[in-house]
């Protein structure tokens, strides 16, 4: 080999450690920060995940019952009345999956497989770079 491809080569293995070094870091601080969260922090989990703050339907109506009471007005039309129940159908559904731990959970779990998949990923590569950096350095001593 070429003084040059020696060089070469030798840049890319250390990037490669590095890069996949980092990957292995980013992965293990998301693991960290959500079990942190979870575990001291609850109502900082609850702002972390975007599908658990997305308003409900009904944002800006206050409670339902109101709404229940528009649904048996005489002024209302059949088609509103529809419109009403579709609503309160929809409230109902956003209550039970987008609050609480019923949205918390999957996307903790979600944010767990991330990581891993990081950690499982970019740690054999690193560890398959560094042991031929490592072997070239044994073989030049």
């Amino acid at each position: 080999m070429t003084e040059k491809t020696k060089l070469i080569r030798t840049v890319y293995l250390y990037l490669a450690v590095l890069i996949s070094l980092v990957f292995v870091a980013v992965g293990v601080g998301r693991i960290l920060n959500s079990g942190i969260k979870y575990a001291l922090f609850p109502e900082a989990e609850k702002k972390s995940y975007y599908e658990c703050n997305v308003q409900p339907p009904m944002y800006g109506y206050g409670e339902t019952k109101e709404v229940e009471r528009l649904k048996t007005s005489e002024v209302a039309t059949q088609d509103e009345k529809e419109q009403i129940e579709n609503l309160l159908r929809d409230y109902a559904f956003w209550k039970e999956n987008q609050s609480g731990e019923k949205c918390l959970v999957p996307a903790r779990q979600n944010n767990f497989v991330d990581a891993f998949t990081m950690i499982l990923i970019a740690l054999p590569i690193c560890l398959v770079h560094w042991r031929i950096i490592k072997r070239e350095k044994e073989a030049k001593a």
